[in-house]
C-alpha cells in the first residue's frame, strides 16, 4: 500500500511565517493560550469579524490586539523616556510623561484595532446595498432560465461587477460543494454572516420561497422591482442632501474666509489683536489651520453622504 503521506509536500510551516505576513499567527503563538480568559469580553467582536470577511478566528484576532497594544505601550514608553532624557527633563517628570504617553498609545491602538472590523463591515454593507438591485435582477434572469438556486449562486461567484455579493455567493457555494450542506442551510448561514440587513432579508425571502415551493422567479422579479424603487427614492434624497451640503460648502469655504479677510483687514487698520495674537498671526492661523480643517470636515461630511460605486 502506498503511503500517500510521504508524497505530500508540507505546506509553509507557521513558524516560518514572518510577523509581517501573518501577524495574527505570530501573536497567537505567544499569547493565544492566555487569551481565552478574556474572550467573553470580546464576543461582539466575533460577529464583526465575520461581517468584515476576516478569515481568522476571534482568539487569533484578540491575540493580535493584545500583542500590538502591548508593543505600542512599551515602544511609546521607551521613546518618550529617551526624548525626555535628551531634553534634560527631571527624571520624575520624564517618567510621568512616559507613562502617560504609553497608556495613550496603547489605548489608541487598542481602540483602532477593536473598531477596525466594524468599520470594514460597514464599508462592505454600503457596497453590498449598492450592488443588490443588480444582483437580484441577474438572479431573476437565471431563475427564469430554469437554473436551480445552488447553480445561481455558483454563477454569481464570477461576477466582476458585484464583487462583494460575489464573495458572499462564494461562501454559499463553498458550504454546498465542499462542506456538503444543502442550499437552505448554506443560505441561512450566509444570512447570519452578512453585514447587509437588506441582503440578509433578501436571502431570508429566498429561503422562505424555496421551502414553501413558491415560484423563485416571481420572488426575484418582485424583489428587483422593490429594490429599484428604493434606489430611486434614495437617489432623490441624495440630491436633496447634496443641495443642503452645497450651502454648507459655500458657507465654510467661500463666505467664511472672505469674512475673515475683511475683518482682519479692518483690525489691521485700527490696530489691535485678539487673545494676545497679532493680526498677521491670526491670518496665518486661519489660513493654514482653520480653513484646511473646514475643508477636511467638508470631505468627511461628503463621504458620509456618498457611497463608493
Amino acid at each position: 500500500m502506498i503511503d500517500l503521506a510521504k508524497n505530500v509536500k508540507p505546506t509553509t510551516d507557521a513558524k516560518s511565517l514572518s510577523p509581517l505576513k501573518a501577524p495574527w499567527l505570530f501573536a497567537f503563538r505567544y499569547v493565544g493560550s492566555r487569551v481565552p480568559k478574556i474572550l467573553p469580553y470580546f464576543q461582539d467582536l466575533g460577529g464583526s469579524l465575520q461581517k468584515a470577511a476576516f478569515k481568522i478566528s476571534l482568539q487569533s484576532y484578540v491575540s493580535l490586539i493584545v500583542v500590538i497594544s502591548g508593543v505600542s505601550f512599551v515602544a511609546s514608553f521607551a521613546v518618550t523616556l529617551v526624548l525626555a532624557v535628551i531634553l534634560v527633563t527631571p527624571i520624575l517628570l520624564a517618567l510621568l510623561f512616559a507613562v502617560g504617553a504609553s497608556f495613550l498609545a496603547g489605548a489608541l491602538v487598542f481602540g483602532v484595532l477593536y473598531a477596525l472590523p466594524a468599520l470594514l463591515a460597514s464599508s462592505r454593507r454600503k457596497k453590498m446595498d449598492l450592488e443588490l438591485p443588480y444582483v437580484a435582477s441577474h438572479m431573476a434572469i437565471l431563475a427564469a432560465a430554469g437554473v436551480y438556486p445552488a447553480r445561481i449562486f455558483k454563477l454569481m461567484v464570477d461576477s466582476s461587477t458585484t464583487p462583494e455579493v460575489a464573495s458572499e455567493a462564494n461562501e454559499i457555494t463553498r458550504d454546498v460543494e465542499i462542506l456538503g450542506n444543502d442550499i437552505i442551510t448554506a443560505v441561512e448561514a450566509e444570512r447570519d454572516r452578512s453585514p447587509s440587513q437588506h441582503f440578509a432579508e433578501f436571502l431570508e425571502g429566498m429561503v422562505a420561497t424555496i421551502r414553501s415551493g413558491g415560484n423563485l422567479k416571481n420572488f426575484l422579479l418582485d424583489s428587483t422591482r422593490a429594490m429599484m424603487d428604493l434606489r430611486r427614492i434614495a437617489a432623490k434624497q441624495l440630491v436633496e442632501s447634496l443641495a443642503g451640503f452645497a450651502e454648507v460648502y459655500v458657507t465654510l469655504l467661500v463666505v467664511f474666509p472672505l469674512l475673515m479677510i475683511v475683518m482682519f483687514s479692518v483690525m489691521a487698520l485700527i490696530g489691535g489683536g485678539l487673545a494676545g495674537m497679532s493680526v498677521s498671526m491670526l491670518m496665518l492661523f486661519v489660513t493654514y489651520l482653520v480653513i484646511p480643517l473646514c475643508g477636511v470636515a467638508v470631505m468627511v461630511m461628503l463621504d458620509t453622504l456618498l457611497v463608493e460605486d
